[in-house]
């Protein structure tokens, strides 16, 4: 099966040699998105504001691949603070249908940029 690599001009390119979503299939890889918008902007030291552009960016690979966030199956959440746990899972809840929640990982870990407070990457169906 071939690959294709998928981008959004809604969502930031990254400088870091990797591709944002890569199809294969009836998959889509998103890969973490940090809550990056316009050039390289990013809210700082606004965990609610991150948080829902993170999702945004999501959804726009998503959407960019025939997919969306109701085809979600799985993701991996990594905050850099677990004391945010409560506040991701508050507004994570409200991008997905209740009950209908894909599978997920959670993790705090340090990253590369100290200005990213969570990053988010996922599999969906397409």
């Amino acid at each position: 099966m071939p690959k294709e690599i998928i981008t959004s001009p809604l969502v930031t390119p990254p400088k870091a040699p990797l591709s944002p979503a890569v199809k294969v299939g009836n998959l889509v890889f998103v890969s973490g998105q940090p809550a990056f918008y316009g050039d390289r902007q990013i809210a700082e030291n606004d965990f609610e504001a991150q948080m829902h552009q993170v999702m945004a960016n999501l959804k726009a690979l998503l959407e960019a691949a025939g997919s969306s966030l109701d085809k979600v199956v799985k993701s991996n959440v990594i905050l850099t603070d677990a004391n945010d746990f409560d506040r991701m899972n508050a507004i994570y809840r409200t991008y997905f249908k209740e009950g209908q929640y894909p599978a997920r990982t959670t993790i705090a870990a340090s990253m590369g940029n100290p200005k990213f407070l969570l990053e988010i990457e996922c599999i969906a169906e397409v």
